[in-house]
């Protein structure tokens, strides 16, 4: 009897093990990018220029780790987390630990929510609408980032689909009381999707630790109207985004116009190829920028692949973007009113 009865208990716990291994899940995972990068015009000491060459991390993706977490309550609801961070190849040094996610949601016929360390709503947004799914050469860097950022005490929202239609919603506060305007920012998107084609609207503001709108590339309010179409072969991708910042001081810009359009060729087999045109238009006098870039991928297995992607970059006379995406004091912005040649090529893997 005492046998039969060690039985059925050891049945029954490997009963309940198979039920919560089904219904909960955590998966550790990570990418490496590694490659070499060329750019002409870099400023150096003195107001010389150069052209460089360097080993680099990240050009198509940052190397990353992270873990992710699903736990299944029932009827349909879900409990997650996420963490990640990013760090580089050439020197295992950490960006900063978690500043990318770290945060815990749930989802459920509802939706879903999250809460805690989040991408922008307009980072996640523009993402799918980009020919170069933001690599370091296209969309971040006319902008300074200001379309790449990430945010604490986040609450985000996203809606089911309802007629092709679903909407998102975003809020982080600056977490210091009586401080509500501090560091505030908000979000709001609306997407529609009909068979191959989409098409997207994000409204962002982000603002200073005045509460105000002070810098068009750092604290400034995003207007972002998206649209494509994904073919069997071809994806065209186009893009508008009005950026404001009113408060800015005279002598800096305060509006800007920013778009991109793009094509993707993805035929079967390992070939990728992409061709786009970003510009920026800074009103008031403040100069534009082009940046036309080319590139491929070339896939060696589901996890590896090869990347090579060229931009030049077209400054205006008042202006000194840089062809890769840095903040606006990195020594990779060329001088004022100089153009930029920026290749970079290398090797994504996850694992």
């Amino acid at each position: 009897m005492e046998t039969e009865l060690k039985r059925f208990i050891a049945l029954g716990l490997v009963c309940i093990s198979t039920i919560v291994s089904a219904q909960s899940s955590m998966t550790l995972w990570g990418r490496m990018d590694a490659g070499v990068q060329y750019l002409t015009n870099v400023a150096g000491q003195n107001g010389k220029r150069s052209n460089v060459w360097s080993a680099d991390s990240g050009d198509d993706g940052a190397s990353a780790w992270g873990m992710t977490g699903v736990e299944d309550i029932g009827d349909g609801y879900k409990v997650n987390f996420k963490l990640l961070d990013y760090f580089q190849v050439t020197n295992g040094v950490s960006w900063s630990p978690f500043w990318e996610n770290a945060y815990v949601g749930m989802s459920g016929p509802f939706g879903s929510f999250r809460v805690g360390q989040d991408d922008s709503i307009i980072k996640d947004g523009n993402y799918d609408f980009d020919p170069f799914s933001q690599q370091d050469i296209g969309l971040a860097s006319l902008v300074r980032n200001a379309n790449w950022p990430n945010f604490s005490n986040t609450f985000s929202y996203y809606s089911p689909t309802f007629m092709g239609f679903d909407v998102a919603f975003q809020s982080s506060l600056s977490g210091v009381a009586g401080q509500f305007n501090s560091g505030r920012t908000t979000g709001m998107q609306l997407t529609y999707r009909l068979g191959a084609f989409s098409a997207r609207t994000i409204y962002q503001e982000v603002r200073d630790a005045n509460g105000q709108f002070s810098d068009l590339y750092a604290a400034q309010k995003q207007l972002f109207v998206g649209t494509m179409y994904n073919g069997s072969l071809f994806t065209v991708q186009a893009s508008y985004t009005y950026m404001a910042a009113p408060d800015a001081p005279r002598d800096q810009p305060r509006y800007a116009d920013y778009g991109w359009f793009g094509m993707t060729y993805h035929p079967l087999g390992p070939f990728t190829a992409m061709a786009a045109v970003y510009h920026i238009h800074q009103r008031d006098g403040h100069g534009s920028a082009t940046l036309v870039d080319i590139g491929s991928t070339y896939a060696l297995s589901k996890r590896t692949y090869l990347y090579a992607t060229m931009g030049y970059l077209i400054n205006g006379q008042h202006t000194n973007f840089s062809a890769t995406a840095q903040t606006p004091d990195s020594p990779y912005n060329p001088p004022t009113g100089h153009n930029q040649l920026g290749f970079f090529a290398g090797i994504m893997h996850y694992f």
